[in-house]
Parts: C-alpha cells; sequence; structure tokens
C-alpha cells in the first residue's frame, strides 16, 4: 500500500540572504532594546556566570606557562643580579683594602715628614723599588742616586728608627745594606747609662747582635740602643735596637747580647737617606774667629 505524500507546511523555505537580514534585524533590535531599556543585563549577567569556569579552565594553560615562563627569567635575572653585587662586593673590598693600604702609606709618609732634626743632616725621602737577591745580604733598592745628590755612606732611616747604609749609587737608584746585614754594624749608645757598644747584623731582619761585650758590662734586657756619633757616619741619637737577651761568657772571655731593631727593617717601603748639609762659606769664615774671640 503506497504512502500518501503530505504537502510540506512552507510551501518555499527562506533563502540565505532572507535568514540574514532578519538576523541582523534581531539582532539590532536587541541591541536598541538593551541600550535604551538595559533590558539584557540579567541575562549577559547569567551567561557570564555560566561562561567564566570554561574561561578559567581555558586560560589556565597559558596563565601557567606564562608564570613558569616568568620564573626563569626571574631567575636569570636574580642570577646576573647576584653575579653583579658579588663583582661590586669584591670591587669595594678591593677598595677598601687599597684605602686603607693607602692610609697606613700616608701616616708613614707623614711620620717621615716629622723627623727630629738631627744636627748637620737633612732627609731626602726615597721608595725602595727591589730587594737585591742575593740571600746571604740584606741589601734593598732604592729610587734616589747621583741625579738626586745621594752619595755611598750616608744613613738610612725611616720613622722609627736606623734602616741601614748606602753602599752602592747608580744613576738613579742606590743600594742601601740594611742594618741586619752579617757584615753591617753601627756604634751605638745605651741609652740608661751611656755605655758604648757596637751592634751587628745576622742576616734576620727581626734580630741584631752584640759581639764582644765585656763581662762585666752594664747591659740588661730592655735597655735602649741609640747612635753614639762618634764614628762620623751616622748622627747621634738614631734609635737602632732594644735589648731582649744577654748571654754570658761561654766559650770566649765575651759576653753577648740579642737585640730586636726599632726601625722597620725589612717591612716598610718609604725611608730617608740622610744627607750631610753643607757648610756655607759664611759659616766657615764665622767659625775661625768665634775661636780667636775665645782665645
Amino acid at each position: 500500500m503506497s504512502r500518501v505524500p503530505q504537502a510540506p507546511l512552507f510551501v518555499r523555505e527562506m533563502g540565505l540572504p532572507a535568514r540574514f537580514a532578519v538576523y541582523v534585524l534581531v539582532c539590532l533590535f536587541l541591541l536598541a532594546l538593551d541600550a535604551r531599556y538595559i533590558a539584557l543585563g540579567g541575562v549577559r549577567a547569567g551567561v557570564n556566570a555560566l561562561l567564566h569556569p570554561l574561561q578559567l579552565a581555558l586560560a589556565w594553560p597559558l596563565e601557567w606557562m606564562r608564570g613558569v615562563g616568568a620564573f626563569f627569567v626571574a631567575h636569570g635575572d636574580l642570577v646576573v643580579e647576584n653575579e653583579r653585587l658579588r663583582r661590586e662586593r669584591d670591587r669595594i673590598a678591593l677598595a677598601a683594602l687599597d684605602r686603607v693600604a693607602l692610609a697606613a702609606e700616608n701616616e708613614r709618609l707623614r711620620e717621615l715628614h716629622q723627623l727630629p732634626a738631627w744636627p748637620g743632616v737633612t732627609p731626602l725621602l726615597g721608595e725602595i723599588v727591589a730587594t737585591v737577591p742575593d740571600p746571604f745580604a740584606r741589601r734593598v733598592v732604592i729610587n734616589r742616586g747621583h741625579v738626586q745628590g745621594v752619595r755611598a755612606g750616608w744613613p738610612v732611616v725611616d720613622a722609627a728608627g736606623l734602616v741601614g747604609q748606602v753602599t752602592r749609587v747608580y744613576p738613579w737608584s742606590a743600594e742601601v745594606t740594611l742594618i741586619t746585614d752579617r757584615d753591617q754594624g753601627a756604634p751605638v749608645q745605651n741609652l740608661r747609662n751611656g755605655l758604648r757598644i757596637i751592634v751587628s747584623g745576622m742576616g734576620s731582619d727581626n734580630l741584631l747582635m752584640v759581639r764582644f761585650l765585656d763581662m762585666h758590662a752594664d747591659l740588661a734586657e730592655g735597655d735602649w740602643l741609640y747612635t753614639s756619633g762618634i764614628d762620623g757616619v751616622y748622627p747621634a741619637g738614631i734609635p737602632v735596637a732594644r735589648v731582649v737577651k744577654t748571654e754570658p761568657p761561654r766559650a770566649s772571655p765575651f759576653a753577648s747580647a740579642y737585640c730586636a731593631p726599632i726601625g722597620g727593617v725589612g717591612r716598610y717601603r718609604h725611608v730617608a737617606v740622610l744627607k750631610p748639609v753643607a757648610e756655607t762659606p759664611a759659616a766657615t769664615e764665622a767659625a775661625p774667629a768665634a775661636a780667636g774671640g775665645r782665645r
């Protein structure tokens, strides 16, 4: 039995342009209605509440990737910043050390400028620039020579006491044999009782020795020894050493004593060469006249 075909509800369906035009008119109507009466505010809020969890779920991977990227970027920036701060800290530490060294050096130079006025000499400041590479000698090189008027035999001191003696002179430098050299010695006088003795080097920057000391000589631990000035090389009154130990005679009839040098032998960089003051012609002529007047 054949089925009887039914007639369609609409004889003709709407075309695509017509449907698009209807949709546009509906949208315009809804926009005008919402703009004029805010009629769709509740609908929009409800739709937003329904879509918000979906928005969060869709945005979470992107936010997570941004967080991870920001973490690594921040970590890299922190590493770079820490490295920069570490270098800055090292630079400041070195600058502080240099400042301390410069302050100590300025203090020693200030002390050298305030040396006592020993009669007949004037200080000529110099700097130790090298050490003579000889394990059996204690000699240094200073940056003062013939050009600056330095001559062999002149004493060399620092702010504390006697350091040595100029033994070899070059045009712009000079060798100074330290008082602690084995072949170096200086006539000194005990500040306590005026005893005259000679101290000699032992090859060590920390020790001097008094050899051939009379067994009855009044020399005790703690005595201070100053140059006596009787040799015509070292002016009188320069601090030389302090007695740290005395030994009685053992295998010889002479006693001995060990002393610690007062000057900064082998430690400080700046020294002063004691330059003899030349007598002026007026002073030379005045001396015989004064002698004749006294007679």
